[in-house]
C-alpha cells in the first residue's frame, strides 16, 4: 500500500545524461508522523485584523489520522481561535475513508489497492457532489466533478475537469476550469505551467498552487494524505498561466529553505504581475515543521 509516497533521486553516475539525472528512482516511504504549516498573515490596515493560519496533519503507519485548520484572528489586543478538526474514519480493509468536517459535510473516498482515491462522494447540508479520479502510472491525471442539482430542482447537473500533465515525473501543466471567466456557453479553461526544480520531493509536498486548484481545492486533505497518486519527483520551482501577453504577465517562483536532514522548513512564494506599464508582488512565506518517527 502505498501511501506517503517518497521519490530519490537516480544515483548521479559518471558521464549520465542530465534526462537521467532528473528521472529519478523510487524509494520506501517516511515514517512522518506530523506535519505542520503555519503563515502569518499581516493586516494592511487600521481595524483589519492579524491572521495566523495553521494545517497540520498526522500520520500513523503512513496513513492519515488526524486533520486541524485553525485560524489565530488578532485584532489591537483582542485574539479569538478559529478551529476546524476532521474526523477521519477508514472502511473495512482500508478500501474506503470518510472525512467529516465539524458541520457535518462528508466526503467519502472508495480506495483502490495502491491506497489511491477513484472515486469521492461529497454530500453538505444542501449539496451533493460527485468525483472520479485518473491516473497514468500512478500520477493523477485527471479530476472530474458533477455538481448534482438540489432536490426537487430543474437545473442541470454541472461539470468541471481538471487535467494534469507530466514529464519524467515531474508536473509540468494543469488545465482547469476558469471559474472567473464563466461565459453564455460555459465554464473557460485556464492552462497554468509548471517548472520543477533540482531538490528531490522527499517528503511529497504539492505545489501550493495545485493544492488550490479547483475542484482539486475541494481535496486538500487527500492530497496531502498521499491518496491522489504519487507526489512530484522534484519541488516545483515556478508557475505561470499560458496566456501571459505583452499587456499582463504573471509568474509565481517558489523557494525552500532546508535543515541538515534535508527537510523543508519554509516556503517563500513570490508572484510578480505586470501590466506593461507597471510591476506589482505579492509574497508569502509559510513555514513547515515535519516530525518523523
Amino acid at each position: 500500500m502505498k501511501k506517503i509516497a517518497l521519490l530519490l533521486c537516480a544515483i548521479v553516475m559518471f558521464g549520465c545524461s542530465d534526462d537521467e539525472e532528473k528521472a529519478g528512482t523510487e524509494v520506501p516511504d517516511p515514517e512522518i508522523s506530523k506535519m505542520l504549516f503555519s503563515e502569518f498573515c499581516k493586516s494592511d490596515g487600521a481595524g483589519v485584523s492579524d491572521v495566523t493560519k495553521k494545517e497540520e496533519f498526522h500520520y500513523e503507519d503512513a496513513w492519515l489520522t488526524g486533520y486541524t485548520y485553525t485560524q489565530e484572528v488578532s485584532i489591537a489586543d483582542l485574539t479569538e481561535i478559529i478551529s476546524h478538526p476532521l474526523t477521519i474514519q477508514y472502511g473495512s480493509n482500508r478500501s474506503s475513508v470518510t472525512f467529516t468536517d465539524e458541520i457535518g459535510t462528508e466526503r467519502k473516498y472508495t480506495l483502490n489497492e495502491e491506497g489511491y482515491a477513484t472515486q469521492c462522494e461529497y454530500a453538505s447540508l444542501d449539496q451533493k457532489r460527485q468525483y472520479t479520479f485518473s491516473y497514468t502510472d500512478g500520477y493523477l491525471t485527471q479530476v472530474n466533478e458533477k455538481i448534482m442539482p438540489r432536490e426537487g430542482s430543474s437545473d442541470a447537473v454541472v461539470a468541471h475537469t481538471l487535467s494534469l500533465q507530466y514529464d519524467k515525473g515531474d508536473l509540468i501543466s494543469t488545465i482547469s476550469p476558469s471559474l472567473p471567466y464563466e461565459s453564455s456557453t460555459g465554464y473557460g479553461k485556464l492552462q497554468t505551467n509548471y517548472e520543477a526544480g533540482e531538490d528531490i520531493n522527499y517528503y511529497r509536498l504539492p505545489c501550493m498552487l495545485v493544492a488550490d486548484t479547483y475542484p482539486l481545492s475541494f481535496h486538500r486533505e487527500a492530497l496531502f494524505a498521499g491518496m491522489l497518486g504519487k507526489p512530484t519527483q522534484h519541488l516545483t520551482t515556478a508557475s505561470y498561466p499560458e496566456k501571459n501577453s505583452d499587456t499582463y504577465t504573471e509568474r509565481t517562483e517558489y523557494t525552500y529553505s532546508f535543515d541538515k536532514n534535508k527537510k523543508p522548513v519554509s516556503l517563500k512564494g513570490s508572484t510578480k504581475y505586470g501590466n506593461g506599464k507597471s510591476i506589482s508582488y505579492l509574497n508569502r512565506t509559510i513555514s513547515i515543521t515535519i516530525d518523523t518517527w
